[in-house]
């Protein structure tokens, strides 16, 4: 049969193949079905990136303005300026540049509120290489897909009409208040590490309490604490890095009436001050890890657990 139809029958095969097969992409482009390339995103050189700028819901709230400054990436939104949270930025490369497409929402710009990518509803992302911009990008909304326990975010580049769905929750992570952004260090390392934490308190009331030659906690007058009791304390203490920030505490004409010094292994010793706060928040706390940085004592107890009286460390009956 082949040897009959001859060069030009086969010719003529090929051609209206094609021609099926253009036909057939044609259609599934319009109807948003797997047509397109897998990889969106360009590549990020993290090394020249020095910029990134995070537009809430495009017009509704103040930009989240992120810059680089000797290897340091700080976050600012208007006046609030304060480092930015260790690994921010580096995230955002990852989250993006990971984008896969899953299918083609829509190529028509009328579908663009549907899936909040247009200027009024989605989050738009923008890294910078200096002044050169080297990603541009609308993440719209989440959806959820039960029977399929399957989560998918919009994305469209800025000045394409393409609207993908791709896997996973960029639309949530992206979505964070600018709080979410900032770095929260309060305290150093892992309790593991640290050795003596010495407690400056009011009246003279207080303590220091470190390890000694047994691997034992024990106070600075010599009496022992509940050991159990006090590597709670202690751990407490270390996990007080999620704090709720206050932001331009002045600490003009005033002392901290609290002050917590830890010492350790491997870091520099940390000082941690309280100020009164004549409002909800009822104590400032600051870091010499986070300088110019304050958080409310009240919310989360923060204060309370930083903070513990002496007896504290003692087993309760």
């Amino acid at each position: 049969m082949i040897r009959k139809l001859g060069n030009k029958g086969l010719l003529l095969i090929l051609v209206l193949l094609l021609a099926v097969l253009g036909i057939f992409r044609y259609i599934s482009n319009k109807k948003g079905e797997n047509t397109f390339q897998t990889a969106i995103i360009p590549k990020i050189d993290a090394n020249k990136l020095n910029g990134m700028i995070i537009f809430p819901k495009m017009k509704t709230g103040k930009p989240y303005v992120f810059s680089k400054k000797e290897n340091m990436w700080y976050a600012s939104q208007g006046d609030v300026i304060s480092r930015a949270a260790p690994r921010s930025v580096n995230y955002m490369i990852s989250q993006l540049e990971q984008i896969s497409p899953d299918r083609l929402g829509s190529n028509d710009p009328k579908d663009w509120k549907e899936y909040n990518v247009n200027d009024s509803l989605g989050t738009r992302v923008v890294f910078l290489y200096d002044k050169d911009t080297a990603l541009d990008v609308v993440v719209g909304r989440f959806s959820f897909i039960p029977q399929q326990k399957k989560s998918i975010s919009y994305v469209r580049l800025s000045g394409q009409k393409e609207v993908y769905a791709v896997d996973g929750f960029l639309s949530m992570n992206i979505t964070q208040d600018f709080d979410a952004w900032r770095d929260k260090q309060v305290m150093p390392g892992d309790y593991t590490v640290w050795n003596k934490l010495t407690y400056t308190y009011p009246a003279d009331s207080g303590f220091s309490i470190s390890i000694n030659k047994n691997d034992r906690w024990v106070f600075g007058d010599n009496t022992l604490p509940d050991s159990l009791t006090a590597i709670n304390i202690i751990k407490d203490v270390n996990n007080q890095n999620y704090g709720v920030f206050i932001n331009k505490f002045d600490t003009g004409g005033k002392q901290a009436l609290f002050t917590l010094r830890v010492e350790g292994n491997g870091f520099s010793p940390a000082i941690i001050r309280a100020y009164v706060a004549h409002d909800a928040n009822k104590y400032a706390i600051t870091s010499s890890l986070n300088p110019g940085v304050f958080f409310s004592g009240n919310r989360n107890e923060m204060f309370r657990k930083i903070f513990p009286s002496k007896s504290a460390f003692y087993k309760k009956k």
